[in-house]
């Protein structure tokens, strides 16, 4: 139903949607529970507030493998304490906003100039992401911010970088381990073999898998990362078709009055006419009579078959001479001389008109193609429409589902780390 691409667009706008509230800039999170009756239902951008939705127990008590569980209270868990324990657990130090996201090193392994100061960035029903999952894969970007930008101006590209990213990885991690939780064996192992047709085609593409890695490397990333992403990828495109997709269902009403709706807007199509048009200026001539003249032979040579874009090329004076005097489809009034516009409208298509006269030009015109106005009716657009509304219905659900997950589970942000 959905392509990756816009599956991550809509876990993206979910995860603002279900986690948001206030009117708080991104980064200024707070460390207590979200009521959930204050949870907005709009997608936000990087200027919104995320309150991570927490469960009682701090994470750090609870095994990577044992999924979130709800409880009837909301408290707040000891979050130093916790927080410092999964530091422990991942080998990553606390790093405070006043120390920097890069260090210099100079041109390294790979050629990069710099290395990430890795820190974990939120926890996801304990699974941590750090730095390095969200800022690692554009490095290649980070070093040519860091040759345009100030160091202010990068640490703030990184951080709005970082707002963004943060945002869909943790609603992907969501719904991964769902799909993980929910999936069959079967369905993992047929997600499976499209990924490994996936690598076989573009190892084929890259001439081999060396070239593949090398290609990969220099974009910041390498083969196993680009297999887990897209596995992730896969499983979430699967899952919410699976879990959603038989949810959808579109009547015939709903379909007969979203035609209604845009009906005028898309559906109505005016009459357009592919102008050709060959510009005869008085004033490159000797006189008004010989340029009278020579418009009506080139309209009359016009007129009798002979190829109007040569025709053009070698006469027209005006702005489209070197395109053969086509100036693509018009509509109706659109033209800046009326008269040429008029003319061009009364003719039929293949039609050359009469030697139009306007200030210190004549004109030849042709209508070079003829669309004529009509009504798309419904019966043309109904695929259309419906594919449309199962699209803003399914996207809704999503948002609701990731909303769901939000309040179900433990998700949390480190915000002295952004």
């Amino acid at each position: 139903m959905k392509t990756m691409h816009v599956v991550a667009m809509v876990l993206a706008a979910a995860l603002a949607a279900a986690g948001c509230r206030g009117s708080r800039p991104f980064g200024t999170f707070t460390s207590e529970a979200a009521p959930r009756s204050e949870f907005d239902s709009g997608a936000g951008g990087a200027a919104e507030e995320m309150n991570p939705v927490q469960v009682a127990r701090p994470a750090a008590e609870r095994p990577a493998s044992e999924p979130a569980k709800t409880t009837g209270t909301r408290t707040r868990p000891d979050e130093d304490a916790a927080y410092e324990a999964r530091l422990r657990e991942v080998g990553l130090p606390l790093v405070r906003d006043s120390e920097p996201l890069v260090v210099e090193t100079g041109a390294g392994e790979g050629g990069d100039s710099f290395m990430l100061v890795n820190t974990v960035l939120a926890e996801v029903n304990g699974e941590v992401i750090t730095r390095e999952d969200i800022l690692g894969p554009l490095r290649p970007q980070m070093d040519q911010w860091r040759k345009e930008y100030s160091p202010e101006a990068f640490r703030s590209r990184c951080r709005q970088v970082i707002d963004l990213r943060l945002r869909e990885e943790i609603s992907r991690r969501l719904v991964v381990q769902e799909a993980e939780a929910e999936l069959s064996d079967q369905e993992k192992e047929q997600i499976d073999l499209t990924l490994a047709r996936m690598v076989k085609t573009l190892t084929a593409e890259a001439g081999s898998t060396l070239a593949l890695e090398e290609k990969l490397r220099e974009r910041g990333s390498s083969l196993e990362e680009q297999r887990k992403q897209q596995r992730s990828q896969l499983l979430v495109q699967a899952y919410l078709r699976k879990k959603i997709g038989p949810d959808i269902h579109v009547t015939h009403s709903e379909l007969m009055n979203r035609y209604r709706e845009v009906r005028e807007e898309r559906y109505v199509k005016p009459t357009r006419v592919r102008l050709g048009l060959i510009t005869l200026k008085k004033s490159q001539a000797a006189g008004e009579a010989e340029a009278r003249a020579l418009a009506q032979a080139v309209r009359e040579r016009a007129a009798a078959g002979e190829d109007f874009a040569r025709l053009a090329r070698r006469y027209s004076q005006g702005p489209m001479a070197e395109n053969g005097g086509d100036w693509g489809y018009i509509a109706a009034g659109s033209f800046r001389v009326q008269t040429v516009d008029e003319a061009a409208f009364a003719l039929p298509q293949g039609g050359v008109g009469p030697v139009v006269e306007a200030d210190d030009v004549f004109y030849v015109v042709k209508a070079l193609e003829r669309q004529d106005g009509r009504t798309v009716p419904f019966t043309e657009v109904q695929d259309e429409i419906e594919a449309e509304i199962r699209d803003r219905k399914y996207n809704e659900k999503v948002q609701r589902y990731i909303q769901d997950l939000y309040e179900r589970g433990y998700v949390r942000v480190m915000v002295d780390n952004l």
